[in-house]
């Protein structure tokens, strides 16, 4: 078990000692895995912070309940009564004929003598504010509410905030694409370049190889660079991240007043971070080992 930990830890060392000597290199490979995993993490940051948005909106969505002309006032009042007792109703607005006539009439400057109307055409309204925007919910409490007597029409007005989360699902495809064809490329760039390190470190493979050195213990050092690489990249995709967000911010701000509103990106969260570097840090680990076995192997075979 010590002769385990021991291998690996010298391992380490001469990874270490591999990206560090040759550290403009190794930069280099840091920003192609910060800037490429950069591409698709803010990508999909943006959409969580307007899908955020949106589901803020959702709960300010209104059903809005129309009544019969012909409807009395304990009627009325039976249905407020109802609709209070409605677990996923967070508040009611009743507006009567009246006051939406009164309101319309302002608004366009109407005269009921200009206009030949003789009586008030517009019905008694609830307008409901929902605390949920569970689809099967809604169209229960629609189903209850139509066969209530009473009831003349319902309208459902939060219809484009159900767009909204379709367009930000397909984003997410499409960004889960992206990411699959950045990674890819990651893996040949990253395997690439660990070839070539084993190309360079030939005579010292050949050597271990001649007093004994299986080929797990010969590519374990190129595993380390590989992981090296992700780490550093992570790290640099979360700084970009950090700050690009900043840098947004701080312009959304200043253009608040001109605007009249601001929106404010949130940044990635610990775990957020943690998954970005896990992500490059396998990505590393992977394209090294199928790149150093894959050389290793030839080096047998024109041996």
């Amino acid at each position: 078990m010590f002769n385990y930990f021991h291998n690996h830890i010298q391992a380490f060392n001469r990874a270490l000692v591999r990206v560090f000597s040759n550290f403009g290199s190794s930069l280099m490979m840091f920003i192609v895995i910060g800037v490429t995993l950069f591409l698709p993490s803010s990508g999909l940051l943006i959409i969580e912070n307007v899908s955020q948005i949106s589901n803020n909106i959702a709960y300010d969505a209104e059903l809005s309940l129309f009544l019969k002309k012909n409807i009395k006032q304990d009627q009325i009042d039976f249905i407020q009564s109802a609709l209070s007792k409605t677990l996923i109703i967070k508040k009611t607005h009743f507006e009567s004929k009246l006051t939406a006539w009164d309101k319309l009439q302002n608004k366009l400057n109407l005269n009921p003598l200009d206009t030949g109307i003789s009586e008030n055409p517009l019905p008694d309204a609830f307008f409901i504010s929902l605390n949920t925007f569970n689809e099967k919910e809604i169209n229960t409490l629609i189903s209850s509410l139509r066969a209530v007597d009473g009831v003349e029409n319902i309208f459902f007005d939060a219809g484009w905030v159900k767009k909204l989360r379709s367009i930000l699902y397909l984003s997410k495809i499409g960004l889960a694409f992206l990411a699959i064809i950045l990674i890819i490329v990651l893996i040949v760039v990253i395997g690439n370049t660990v070839r070539l390190q084993t190309l360079t470190h030939k005579d010292e493979i050949e050597v271990s190889k001649l007093i004994g050195a299986t080929n797990s213990f010969i590519q374990r050092p190129f595993v380390y660079t590989g992981l090296m690489y992700g780490l550093g990249g992570g790290l640099i995709t979360i700084c970009t991240l950090k700050l690009t967000i900043a840098i947004f911010n701080k312009a959304s701000i200043n253009l608040e007043a001109m605007l009249g509103g601001t929106f404010i990106l949130k940044g990635p969260i610990l775990e957020q971070n943690l998954i970005i570097i896990l992500i490059a840090m396998l990505i590393g680990c992977f394209a090294s080992f199928f790149a150093a076995q894959q050389t290793i192997r030839k080096f047998e075979i024109f041996k």
